[in-house]
């Protein structure tokens, strides 16, 4: 769909053609996200069995107003699992209870309060050194022929070695943990197939166990990594309590598998978006101290989550429209991001955009992504290190994006590149 179509499509007309699997969607649904948004602030899909939000002012409103919207349907399959992916989870012992991410409040707060406790800005900044040890490690073993993946050489493993030193992993877990990442993703976001998700939920039962047990051996033997401070974190506030297993858990499981895949996708889009604009590829390396407003644009501008999931605790009014209560929500923040109302031009890559740190891409309100700091700080460190080392560095020709058929993670799957 082009933008200038909205004037001629109503609700019900860009409700009938919203495809998020579609394939000129896959490859940039960005003109669909201006269609959608000019035409309506809401709508209905049947297709999705979602009420889409297309507005920043309505996204945020959703994002940060627990009392009326719930989160607890954040991370559920987009298709409902089939009765024998559901007996492996239940024989494999996989027991996930809601948190942070998908965990309203009272409970919220206070799962949040110990996870903060366990990642404080002082831990986050600490692992600079760390991250540009191994981005230097990275330039010199896998930058080094005049062509290559950014993906496939760099982003893929990266910023999951960077995690793994946070929750003290060791790298030989790699492959496992970003296939399984993979698969659960294609479950979560995508339209699996059976066989998926028979696949994918052994996998999250064989994790649920990794988890448990990795869990319960830093309770009893802690060391210096997250998820030690994670157990041994108490809440003030709370008269000293603590997280239970389950839920220290499926924080840990959380981070496992959604903390470097947003991020793998942050540094795609990143090299993707600045070899494109030749003008600000040159400009950060001229002047790194870009860097870091350029991150900021690229997360609005092609965000790594450019939808996210909510659910109607009651019937409520999004933009004038009625929305009935335990309406599922698919909150477009890529259109969100893209809103003329907040951000001038909007279709306009600047990376020296006053108000680029607005975007929506991280959440908003006490859904924050508890790993946003970490987030920035690796793309930071990474568009340092290789700016400064090849600053000839641009896209290969003939170069094609494909992207993974996900309703919320976008990167490309592959990036080519020359020196």
């Amino acid at each position: 769909m082009r933008a200038a179509e909205a004037s001629t499509l109503g609700s019900c007309e860009i409700a009938d053609r919203f495809d998020p699997f579609g394939t000129d969607y896959l490859a940039d649904p960005y003109p669909t996200f201006a269609v959608a948004r000019d035409a309506a602030p809401a709508f209905y899909s049947a297709d999705l069995d979602h009420w889409v939000v297309t507005r920043y002012a309505d996204v945020r409103h959703v994002l940060r107003t627990t009392a009326e919207f719930s989160a607890i349907n954040a991370l559920e399959p987009l298709s409902k699992l089939c009765p024998h992916a559901g007996s492996i989870l239940k024989e494999g012992g996989y027991a996930a209870t809601p948190a942070l991410t998908n965990l309203d409040p009272p409970g919220h707060a206070r799962q949040r309060r110990l996870a903060n406790a366990a990642f404080t800005p002082k831990r986050v900044a600490a692992l600079e050194p760390f991250i540009r040890n191994l981005a230097q490690r990275f330039c010199d073993e896998r930058l080094r022929d005049g062509h290559g993946d950014v993906i496939g050489d760099f982003a893929w493993a990266f910023p999951a070695l960077v995690l793994f030193h946070v929750l003290g992993l060791p790298e030989a877990d790699l492959v496992r943990v970003k296939e399984g990442a993979h698969n659960r993703g294609i479950v979560i976001y995508g339209r699996a197939s059976e066989d998926e998700q028979v696949a994918a939920a052994r996998e999250l039962a064989s994790f649920w166990q990794y988890g448990a047990a990795m869990v319960e051996a830093r309770s009893k033997n802690p060391g210096d990594d997250f998820v030690s401070a994670l157990v041994q974190a108490r809440d003030v506030d709370g008269d000293n309590d603590a997280l239970e297993p389950r839920e220290a858990t499926s924080i840990m499981l959380m981070m496992l598998f959604a903390g470097h895949e947003t991020t793998t996708n942050l540094l795609g889009n990143s090299f993707h978006r600045l070899l494109v604009d030749r003008p600000s590829w040159e400009a950060i390396c001229r002047e790194p101290g870009l860097i870091p407003n350029a991150i900021e644009e690229v997360l609005r501008f092609d965000s790594s989550v450019i939808t996210w999931r909510h659910k109607a605790k009651q019937a409520v009014d999004i933009g004038g429209v009625s929305v009935p209560a335990e309406a599922k929500l698919l909150l477009l923040l890529g259109s969100a991001n893209r809103d003329p109302a907040v951000f001038a031009d909007p279709d306009r890559f600047d990376i020296r955009r006053p108000n680029a740190r607005e975007h929506l891409s991280f959440g908003y309100g006490v859904h924050n992504c508890l790993g946003a700091p970490l987030a920035r700080l690796e793309a930071r460190v990474v568009l340092e290190e290789v700016s400064r080392r090849l600053p000839t560095l641009r896209l290969a020709g003939n170069t094609t994006l494909e992207f993974p058929p996900s309703i919320s993670m976008r990167g490309p799957c592959s990036l080519k590149v020359e020196w």
